[in-house]
């Protein structure tokens, strides 16, 4: 979903500079006019590409957080579930053990 709406914010401010270049180059005007015109179009995208690199890198930082986040949580989930799972044995062990030795005893 991220790259997709990356592709659309990409193509739209494709879109913005041909288009701006198209309006001024087939507008009246001098070159001089039609240069500055161009640099001060180029000046604009600029910053929308800067804003949008902020916001996407923001956002990137959010779903990073979020994810180390969910990997501790379920680390944590983890690791009281082996430790579970060591009780469970050590129980196990030990009345199999307690078995083994009235078996014995019964001999």
């Amino acid at each position: 979903m991220g790259e997709k709406k990356a592709s659309i914010c990409i193509a739209f401010l494709s879109g913005v500079i041909v288009g701006g270049i198209t309006a001024l180059l087939l507008a009246p005007a001098s070159g001089e006019e039609v240069r500055q015109k161009i640099k001060d179009e180029l000046e604009e995208v600029k910053e929308k590409i800067k804003e949008e690199t902020q916001v996407l890198k923001s956002k990137a930082e959010e779903l990073s957080e979020k994810a180390k986040e969910i990997v501790e949580e379920k680390k944590s989930v983890l690791q009281e579930a082996v430790e579970k799972g060591k009780e469970v044995i050590k129980e196990k062990k030990e009345e199999l053990s307690s078995r083994f030795l009235k078996k014995e005893e019964e001999m």
